[in-house]
């Protein structure tokens, strides 16, 4: 795909800088320092980084072709240059001209500072990241990941609700930092968790605060070391709130609905309005931002949002991708309800790899 890409754009070579989960899934190799993965039109791939990063590339990276910057003249370049950036930017510039590129395409996060650089010497194309459509599609490892925290979360998500049930007079606060710990021991890393009650849970991103209400909205999404994520949503019912109940309700049934629909081939367009539909006939309107106000689902894996999104736009489903399932009803004098879980897409149907008790009161 990306030699497609890079054909498509009548360019010679594609230019990603490191940082972000794109350069990670192209080259298995992860660190903070400053790296450019390149690749060429007839295949080639090179990976450039600083010398003390060049020994561990060589075991754990899968690029074949790994050179240092001081391998490249970077000492040199910074004497003259006396800019580190400027001095990697030179080399970036040398590598090409040496491949006789004449135009490059790089996606649309690359660092500004060395596109214009790029640009003094070559004809400069921003394009999405071909990597970002690759990773859709999960390899049978990549899914191994994503199942085994799905099912950690599985483990840890009884004793929660358990200690919510114990103790009333807990605050999302504790609660969270509860959660949390579980999963941490767990090898799982969980940051901005949500654990939301009240009339402030109409906002979905909204983390949560002070002391629990009638409900309790907890939104997870841990990532494993390798750099997996899982995401899992359950809204528990504390005290008797019929209005509360019945949006959880209504969101269960719209979430069955989707699973029903979802396999190969299938237009994820029509799995969100199908979810709308279902919630209407509910009796629950989407007005302005209030109802069902966000998508039905996305991809997961190295990102916790990633390719594809279901919702208002069209996407075809395929067998591999792993996806969620989130329908919920936002409303600002109630509050909010959601439930979430991973699904893996199938040729004639879905797996649900969060299988969990929904309605939780």
């Amino acid at each position: 795909m990306v030699i497609e890409a890079i054909k498509e754009k009548g360019a010679d070579f594609f230019v990603m800088q490191s940082g972000n989960a794109n350069f990670f899934y192209a080259t298995k190799f992860r660190s903070s320092s400053m790296m450019f993965y390149i690749a060429g039109i007839d295949g080639t791939e090179l990976l450039i980084l600083p010398e003390m990063e060049l020994r561990r590339s060589l075991r754990e990276s899968r690029v074949k072709e790994i050179a240092s910057y001081e391998m490249l003249g970077y000492e040199e370049k910074i004497k003259e240059l006396k800019n580190p950036k400027m001095a990697i930017a030179e080399i970036l510039v040398q590598i090409l001209k040496e491949g006789r590129a004449r135009k490059v395409v790089i996606p649309n996060d690359f660092p500004s500072f060395f596109a214009f650089i790029l640009q003094k010497n070559f004809e400069v194309e921003v394009i999405d990241n071909p990597f970002t459509k690759l990773r859709a599609v999960k390899n049978s490892w990549e899914i191994a990941e994503i199942r085994e925290n799905c099912q950690k979360i599985i483990q840890v998500f009884p004793k929660i609700i358990k200690i919510v049930q114990d103790n009333k007079k807990l605050s999302c606060e504790e609660v969270k930092n509860i959660l949390e710990n579980e999963l941490w021991v767990r090898g799982l890393i969980s940051e901005d968790t949500i654990c939301s009650t009240g009339k402030l849970s109409a906002d979905p991103h909204e983390v949560g605060s002070g002391k629990i209400e009638d409900h309790l909205l907890i939104d997870v999404f841990p990532r494993n070391r390798k750099g997996y994520y899982a995401d899992f949503t359950r809204t528990v019912i504390i005290n008797q709130n019929p209005e509360l109940k019945e949006m959880l309700s209504a969101v269960i049934d719209a979430q069955k609905v989707a699973f029903r629909m979802l396999k190969e081939g299938v237009n994820g367009k029509d799995v969100h309005n199908a979810v709308k539909d279902e919630l209407k006939s509910h009796g629950f309107e989407t007005r302005k931002d209030e109802g069902f106000i966000h998508s039905t689902g996305h991809g997961i894996g190295l990102e916790v949002h990633e390719e594809p999104k279901i919702g208002d736009i069209d996407v075809e489903l395929r067998s591999g991708m792993v996806v969620t399932v989130e329908p919920g009803l936002y409303y600002k004098n109630v509050g909010g309800v959601r439930v979430e879980d991973v699904v893996l897409i199938k040729k004639d149907g879905c797996e649900i790899l969060t299988p969990f008790e929904r309605f939780l009161a």
